[in-house]
C-alpha cells in the first residue's frame, strides 16, 4: 500500500515542480549549470530581456533553487544543489519514454 504525505507537504511538492513549469526560467537554469552568473551574463546566455530574467532569478531565489551572491557592484546567482539538474534530466527522460509510448500506442491503432 502507497503511502501518501499529507496535503501540505503535497502542496508544497507541488508548488516546487511549478518553478520548473515555465520554459523561461528552465533557460535561465540551464544558464546557471556551468556556474555562477550575473544577470548580464545570463541575458547574453538566454537571450532573454533583462528584466524577464531578473523576474525568474527572483523566483528561483524565493523558491529556494538558486541563491545570489553580491561581489561588489555585481550580484551572482548559482543553482544551490546540482542534484535539481538530475531530476530535470529524469523528467526530460521520463517525458521521451512516454512520448515514445504514445507514439507506439498510436502507430499500433492505424
Amino acid at each position: 500500500m502507497a503511502t501518501s504525505l499529507p496535503e501540505a507537504p503535497m502542496e508544497a511538492l507541488a508548488d516546487y515542480f511549478k518553478v520548473f513549469s515555465e520554459p523561461n526560467r528552465l533557460a535561465v537554469l540551464e544558464a546557471l549549470r556551468g556556474g555562477p552568473l550575473n544577470v548580464t551574463a545570463v541575458v547574453e546566455a538566454t537571450g532573454l530581456s533583462q528584466a524577464l530574467v531578473s523576474k525568474h532569478l527572483k523566483l528561483l531565489t524565493i523558491a529556494g533553487v538558486v541563491q545570489r551572491r553580491p561581489e561588489g557592484s555585481l550580484v551572482f546567482y548559482e543553482v544551490i544543489d546540482k542534484a535539481v539538474f538530475k531530476l530535470l534530466g529524469q523528467a526530460e527522460k521520463l517525458l521521451l519514454a512516454t512520448r515514445r509510448h504514445q507514439l507506439d500506442a498510436l502507430a499500433a491503432f492505424l
